[in-house]
């Protein structure tokens, strides 16, 4: 059952991590080339799209938010990880599983604070962007945040081998290491 269960989140892990990195890879792609049609607009036959800027204001928003959930799903965000270092293993995985646990309580708090400033926002009526409201351009703040709380609970109880990545696994690009 272990072994099975073992295979199954690991799976999954790896298809949601694959459209992640396929959504942010999107989602970078399009940002360049609006950026680039919009200086080449403005230097070459001086105009441009007025709503480009705010376009890519919107989606560094998403691209931040979305990032941080793809390094919460790997177990790359930002920790500092001496006293695990220093640690038995025992006490240095459960320690990592409070740690997750913590995180998993202040990110579904930031969800909540986030929930509340779009249902103000909703309620300003502050704008439009490419005729959308912009308090649901907005949502994906709450959404991302209660998606890391989600993540941040999965590794404070899942066996802390599921987390670790496979030997026979190789380096995702851009980690530092060389495949050997």
């Amino acid at each position: 059952m272990s072994r099975w269960a073992e295979c199954i989140f690991r799976r999954l892990s790896g298809i949601i991590d694959w459209l992640e990195r396929a959504f942010l890879t999107i989602l970078v792609t399009g940002m360049v080339l609006l950026a680039a049609l919009q200086i080449l607009l403005r230097n070459v036959w001086h105009t441009g799209l007025n709503w480009a800027e705010p376009l890519l204001g919107m989606a560094l928003l998403w691209l931040t938010l979305l990032g941080a959930l793809a390094a919460a799903g790997l177990g790359r965000h930002l920790s500092i990880d001496l006293a695990a270092a220093l640690l038995p293993k025992r006490a240095a995985a459960w320690l990592t599983r409070l740690i997750s646990l913590f995180s998993a309580v202040i990110c579904g708090l930031l969800a909540w604070a986030a929930g509340r400033y779009i249902g103000f926002q909703r309620e300003m009526d502050i704008g439009m962007l490419l005729d959308i409201p912009l308090w649901k351009h907005f949502m994906v703040i709450p959404i991302a945040f209660w998606l890391m709380a989600f993540r941040f609970a999965v590794r404070a109880v899942v066996p802390v081998a599921w987390l670790a990545p496979n030997k026979d696994e190789e380096c995702l690009p851009g980690e530092g290491r060389v495949p050997s």
